[in-house]
């Protein structure tokens, strides 16, 4: 919003994270926002508070806070991520559009009425936006905007290597993002792990590379990978790295993979628009996907290979194919590279706001 010339003041609760930098040092961002954190109690980290009741206290003590604050703040649109402070910000009457990258379970007509009230409900998916009109919110109102990537990558976008000359070398097989979803929610590093078994068992040479957090999963994960007989010289894990390093890290994997596990969950069935498909198209690599239905809104065959959701053996299959057939790997890099500038932050958000 800020690259596109409005004046943007960004709102946040002070809620204790592991990042002691500044959001703008952190993602390498520009000044070019404000950033507001209202004081409120995080109740996440009070030792008092049952770990059940957490959030919800938490967000009782954010809203309360945020009332405050919406007392004298002046705006021309109000924007926000999360149902849970959707009815504070209406109280404003200034035109608001919620992003949703969830949706409730519980109390769906109360909802869907304060969706029918906002000038924009933006779906990360096609399948959430197909719920949402089940729930009742009005289509005319929907917009589908999966997430995107930063519009400097497109002024370093690499050349696509010969792939080739980069698999006659051992050739890294990269995973980049968070372990977890949601702190509990396995996104199929194990079925990963799994594949790089069955490659190393093939006599396949690879070298696995495996980028993200929280620190517990991390040490489970390399836990499991040795049990299963791989060790540091088949797969490293990097642990949670600041986002302004991940760019190198993804331009230093020749295969990268968005995996995920058999489950009918609706974070993946409907909810994810997974951020690192992005990058992943923005760094010209070769991509496999689990065969997800939200990833069918950014990705199809053209642009890059599919394997069945926990199919270890299918990925495995998938990584060994690209190894044997460089030409038309490359040309499925080229088609998902020409994709991207469609997809920078500033294009998504000036569909968005396109009122």
């Amino acid at each position: 919003m800020a690259a596109l010339g409005h004046v943007v003041t960004l709102v946040t609760p002070t809620v204790r994270t592991p990042i002691t930098e500044s959001p703008f040092l952190y993602y390498n961002l520009p000044e070019n926002f404000t950033w507001v954190k209202l004081t409120c109690f995080d109740a996440l980290h009070a030792r008092f508070v049952p770990r059940a009741l957490a959030f919800l206290v938490g967000m009782w003590s954010y809203r309360r806070a945020l009332k405050t604050y919406l007392r004298t703040a002046e705006a021309d649109l109000l924007y926000c991520r999360s149902h849970v402070v959707l009815p504070m910000l209406l109280l404003k009457n200034i035109p608001t559009i919620i992003e949703l990258h969830t949706l409730p379970r519980s109390r769906v007509r109360l909802f869907s009425q304060y969706c029918n009230r906002c000038v924009r409900v933006v779906a990360l998916t096609s399948p959430m936006r197909r719920m949402l009109l089940i729930m009742g919110v009005d289509s005319s109102r929907i917009l589908v905007e999966g997430d995107g990537v930063r519009s400097s990558s497109l002024s370093a976008l690499p050349s696509l290597a010969t792939f080739e000359e980069r698999f006659q070398l051992q050739p890294v097989i990269g995973y980049v993002g968070s372990l977890v979803a949601r702190n509990t929610l396995e996104k199929g590093v194990n079925v990963l792990i799994d594949a790089f078994v069955l490659l190393k068992q093939r006599g396949i040479p690879f070298r696995g590379l495996i980028v993200g957090g929280p620190e517990s999963w991390k040490t489970r994960y390399e836990k499991e990978a040795h049990r299963k007989g791989l060790d540091v010289r088949d797969v490293l894990f990097t642990g949670h790295m600041p986002a302004r390093d991940i760019p190198p890290l993804i331009l230093s994997a020749d295969i990268l993979v968005y995996p995920a596990p058999a489950t009918q969950h609706p974070y993946f069935l409907r909810d994810t628009s997974p951020l690192k498909l992005f990058e992943y198209m923005a760094a010209m690599r070769p991509i496999i996907t689990a065969d997800l239905p939200p990833v069918r809104d950014i990705l199809t065959e053209t642009e890059a290979y599919f394997f069945p959701p926990g199919d270890a053996e299918g990925l495995a299959d998938r990584i060994q194919y690209i190894l044997l057939h460089a030409a038309e790997t490359h040309a499925k890099v080229a088609n998902a590279g020409s994709l991207v500038p469609l997809h920078t932050w500033e294009k998504r958000m000036e569909r968005i706001l396109q009122l």
